[in-house]
């Protein structure tokens, strides 16, 4: 893994140096430039490993993808490396990952490839085995399915990436994938009238929007915490969905990433009652003068933590069926279903990236047209 560390060059003592309240420790200079190095390992032909350091970059990130690129033509240059255990390659892939996808992609990776270090890291990447990955799985059959095709993945990204730049085959296409056996969780949803019941039991107006919004525009979570008051546009009732919140940071902070895809970047109209209620909020906002630049929270988003616990208290309050925060997105396409809007118009509003998408995760939600079909077969005959 690369350690990256940020340097001060004084222009007078002409070297890099220590810095104490912004000055060159050494001649007291306040000329000082700002760059970053960092020291990384890598494997030579005959299978030494050694260490490597680059410097004078003006950013973290440029130092980030020079260790990437150095990594990489490294191994175009020299794809005959005799020894690469389990340990570097993951390393190696994790630094990839890091400077090359998005944060939340990265830490889904290294939350979830634990289970992957503890049994492969005394590996020699070449000496995987169809047999030795099969054995793998099967000491992963107290988890749910969803959780070990996840775990799956992550192997998968890590051989392929061997295989690309190492030329190493990549034995896991040859291991069958795990078998569901658990039935598939049906989605679970409110209906509108379940859904007021719910609200009544909200006390808190911003929170009482927050969720009237998601059950009503189907947007992510995450979308609708990104919002700004300018994504809002109250007076032609449109919302603007093109970034959101990720809890998926290193340290547990958050940040504003991209939303999931390029579709889910979109425009969608919003109905009169979220448009007055919206209007509503900020006014008290303003009047307040607690109004910043998120639309729910001020300069900084609601915490994720609170609003979910907060639905999950109401909805126990309303002896109505706990459900989770993202099925309010569900609620709202079973909604708009249920009304006979196209699959098409759901999947543009919803942000999915295909139709099929959609498809598949509401199919079963969709009314049974059969007998309709064969009463118009009957009138045209």
């Amino acid at each position: 893994m690369a350690s990256f560390e940020q340097l001060y060059y004084c222009k007078n003592c002409k070297k890099n140096v220590a810095v104490n309240n912004g000055k060159c420790k050494t001649c007291g200079s306040t000329q000082l430039n700002k760059t970053w190095s960092t020291r990384f390992r890598y494997i030579e032909e005959d299978g030494v490993e050694k260490q490597k350091r680059l410097s004078g970059f003006s950013t973290k990130k440029e130092a980030q993808n020079a260790v990437v690129k150095f990594q990489i033509n490294h191994k175009m240059n020299n794809k005959k490396i005799k020894n690469l255990s389990f340990r570097q390659l993951y390393d190696e892939y994790e630094t990839f990952l890091r400077t090359r996808t998005k944060a939340s992609t990265h830490y889904d990776f290294v939350s979830k490839s634990k289970k992957l270090l503890p049994y492969f890291e005394k590996y020699d990447v070449k000496k995987i085995t169809p047999k030795i990955i099969l054995d793998w799985q099967n000491t992963l059959e107290k988890f749910s399915y969803n959780y070990k095709c996840h775990i799956r993945t992550c192997l998968s990204g890590l051989l392929r990436y061997a295989e690309k730049y190492y030329d190493i085959p990549n034995q896991l296409v040859k291991v069958d994938n795990f078998r569901r056996v658990e039935p598939k969780k049906e989605i679970e949803i409110w209906t509108p009238e379940q859904f007021n019941k719910v609200m009544a039991n909200v006390k808190k107006l911003e929170y009482k929007v927050f969720y009237t919004a998601l059950f009503y525009t189907g947007a992510r979570k995450g979308e609708l915490l990104a919002t700004f008051w300018d994504d809002w546009d109250l007076v032609n009732k449109t919302l603007n969905i093109d970034k959101s919140i990720s809890h998926k940071v290193t340290g547990g902070s958050w940040m504003i990433t991209s939303p999931k895809n390029s579709s889910s970047v979109r425009k969608i109209k919003i109905t009169d009652t979220l448009a007055e209620l919206m209007s509503q909020l900020k006014k008290i906002k303003q009047d307040n003068k607690t109004i910043g630049r998120f639309a729910f929270g001020d300069d900084k988003p609601l915490p994720e933590t609170c609003v979910c616990r907060y639905l999950t208290n109401a909805a126990k309050e309303a002896e109505v069926p706990v459900i989770k925060i993202h099925n309010l997105r569900h609620s709202h396409a079973s909604l708009l279903i249920n009304q006979g809007v196209s699959i098409v118009a759901v999947a543009k509003r919803l942000g999915h990236s295909s139709i099929e998408q959609t498809l598949n995760t509401y199919a079963h939600m969709m009314p049974n047209e059969e007998d309709d079909l064969i009463k118009k077969l009957q009138n045209a005959i």
